[in-house]
């Protein structure tokens, strides 16, 4: 409700978030830590998207998300004293893949030059 309502956040985003969480609280159950909040580390969640990584060859976009995900989550905990420190503290997404632009050949740029220049 909190992301929702008070940050506006998309039913997509809500969606994926739940998601995120979801897979991040089945990574501590299936490496044997605790879902106790105050338990949480920075090092749990670089081992997350470790797993990530190296098991589930995840593209940087995503783990940018989950990670902005498990920040959010914090933040919350943190806001509603559900915890006392910030379990994604110094914690830094990747940077994401960026598509180079596509230009236009020079034969595509003479037919528009060409096409502009007719007379309607």
């Amino acid at each position: 409700m909190y992301l929702e309502v008070e940050k506006n956040y998309s039913l997509n985003t809500l969606t994926s978030y739940t998601f995120d969480l979801k897979l991040y609280g089945e990574f501590l159950t299936a490496n044997n830590r605790s879902l106790d909040l105050d338990e949480h580390t920075s090092s749990s969640v670089r081992r997350f998207v470790q797993d990530l990584v190296i098991n589930h060859s995840i593209k940087p976009r995503t783990i940018q998300r989950r990670i902005s995900c498990l920040k959010s989550f914090s933040k919350y905990c943190l806001k509603e004293n559900y915890m006392k420190s910030d379990f994604t503290a110094g914690i830094q997404a990747p940077k994401a893949d960026k598509n180079l632009p596509k230009y236009m050949t020079l034969q595509e740029l003479q037919k528009l030059f060409a096409y502009l220049e007719q007379d309607p």
